[in-house]
This record gives C-alpha cells, structure tokens and sequence, in this order.
C-alpha cells in the first residue's frame, strides 16, 4: 500500500477524494464522445473513476429543461449507479461492487450548471475481490448504454505497474 498510496493519490482515486467536489477536480480534457477511466487495483480493493461529458452518456450537457430531460436524467443517474453492469472484473475474482458515487452539476441540480454548454460527470466505484490474486483486468461494458461514447481513455496502477489503454465498443477488455 506505501508504494501504491502515492500513485493512487496521483490519479485521484484515494478512497478520500470520493468525497472531493467534482468542479474542482475536473482536469481532463472535454471531449464529445470520449471519456476517461482511472483504474487503482490494490490488494482486494479495485477502485475506478469514470469521467464524461454528459452528451457522452446523457445526450445534452445542460440542466433538464422538460419532463422528457429529466426522466432521461433520472435514468442515467439509475444506469451508473449499477458500476457491477458498466464493469465486470476477472469473474475468479470475485468481486462485488462495495460504493459508488456519482457527481454532476447538472444531474444534481445546481444551479448555472451546464450554462457554459459543457457539463460533465465524475462517477467512482469500489469493488471487493474475495480473490484479488486473480484479478487481472476487467470488461468495461458501459459502451452497450451509452452508444455515443466511443472511446474510453484507460489508466490503471496496479502492483504490476502503471499502463495505459484506449478501450471502443469492439475493444472492450483491459487488462494488467
């Protein structure tokens, strides 16, 4: 944990940066289509973060405007809340999802958010692996519920190294 500690702190996955506000945290590059995923595997613990615009996974980046909106929000907010649908880890693993959270500006309903026409969404999960010995890679299935994400930028720290990988509807495993 002493040498993963520094890189999990680096890539913001810390289990305390789950409680940081997203607005202050929002580093990547806003891009239509792709997202961003951080992969901390450490022991039987597997933390990810996935960062998206909202036209990615949502279709529109402002605050919902009519009922349609708002049950399209209502609906996302369902959709990443089931981490265990969107990845799947080794399955001898073990694994089950343990939290998730899930931060927007605009599916929180703040107000002025999505004004600038781009707003985004942070969502985090843990997992805990009964086998973490045999846990060396996950499925990330989101692509099949947001068909306007297109590309997955994936980055894991793990006890074997740090790598990076870009994942696509086609290309949907990752591995360490």
């Amino acid at each position: 944990m002493k040498r993963i500690l520094p890189l999990l702190l680096a890539l913001g996955l810390a289990m305390p940066a789950l409680a940081h506000d997203h607005k202050h945290s929002h580093q990547h590059t806003h891009v239509h289509g792709q997202a961003e995923l951080k992969v901390a595997v450490d022991g039987g613990r597997l933390d990810l973060r996935l960062e998206s615009p909202l036209e990615a996974v949502l279709g529109f980046e402002h605050a919902p405007r009519n009922d349609q909106e708002r049950a399209a929000v209502a609906a996302l907010r369902k959709t990443l809340a089931a981490g265990e649908q969107l990845f799947a880890p080794t399955t001898a693993a073990g694994c089950k999802l343990a939290e998730t959270r899930v931060n927007s500006d605009v599916l929180d309903g703040k107000p002025g958010a999505g004004q600038d026409g781009h707003g985004d969404v942070v969502a985090e999960y843990r997992f805990t692996c009964a086998q973490p010995d045999k846990l060396t890679g996950l499925e990330a299935r989101l692509f099949g519920s947001f068909p306007k994400l297109r590309r997955l930028d994936a980055q894991v720290v793990s006890g074997k190294g740090q790598s990076a990988r870009r994942l696509t509807p086609k290309m949907r495993l990752l591995s360490w």
